[in-house]
């Protein structure tokens, strides 16, 4: 199960895990930068990857792809 929740500056998705084994993920964007989350009850706190909405765009087109190394373009 997911969700897809957007403001007017912020959207965000959210990930559970139907299981309960692992803990929710979160993807929050925003026009400048993406965050990903995920919670540690070890630590008591959050987990953060922060990317640029490009560096996400890239990440996501790389799914569609086969091995190697690409440079997009404008296009893609």
């Amino acid at each position: 199960m997911f969700t897809v929740e957007m403001e007017w500056d912020e959207t965000a998705i959210t990930v559970l895990d139907p299981t309960a084994e692992y803990e929710d993920f979160q993807c929050i964007m925003y026009d400048d930068v993406v965050y990903l989350r995920q919670w540690d009850h070890d630590l008591d706190r959050h987990h953060y990857i922060v990317m640029s909405p490009q560096m996400m765009h890239m990440f996501l087109t790389s799914f569609k792809l086969p091995e190697g190394a690409y440079i997009l373009g404008d296009k893609e």
